[in-house]
């Protein structure tokens, strides 16, 4: 069977990455506001979470570039 080519992907950047998480933490604080808490923690939790993952993607790129 032939391989298939690539798909054409994009690749976000972590600057992208980031305004995504700032967007999605200006919604937490709306939620905050509406008292809607619960929903509200449950963003900031996954956030928290996705800048923890993001801090280990830079880690390894700035490692990469060093090598």
């Amino acid at each position: 069977m032939p391989n298939k080519p690539p798909e054409n992907k994009v690749t976000a950047t972590a600057a992208d990455i980031e305004r995504s998480i700032q967007a999605l933490n200006k919604m937490a604080e709306r939620l905050w506001g509406d008292g809607r808490e619960a929903e509200a923690k449950a963003l900031l939790d996954a956030l928290d979470a996705l800048n923890r993952a993001l801090d280990r993607i830079r880690i390894g790129e700035s490692r990469r570039v060093l090598h």
